[in-house]
């Protein structure tokens, strides 16, 4: 993840930016490491890497909402 996305997804996961995704599934990733980073603050590595393993797996589905979130 480039180091510009990586910080806006990040404000992104602490609710401090908005942002929906067209694909439902990365909107659940969204959700999920939302709610995991507000139960434990400290795991933001951990979620952003869940991000990078989830965008590895499926770049055709990513690499549109990574470019949407870096103009964020």
């Amino acid at each position: 993840m480039a180091p510009n996305v990586e910080s806006k997804f990040q404000l992104i996961l602490e609710k401090k930016l908005k942002y929906t995704s067209a694909n439902l599934g990365f909107n659940m990733l969204i959700s999920k490491l939302q709610r995991k980073l507000a139960s434990d603050p400290g795991c933001l590595t951990e979620c952003l890497r869940e991000a990078d393993e989830f965008a590895a797996k499926f770049p055709a589905v990513v690499n549109a909402d990574f470019a949407r979130i870096s103009a964020l």
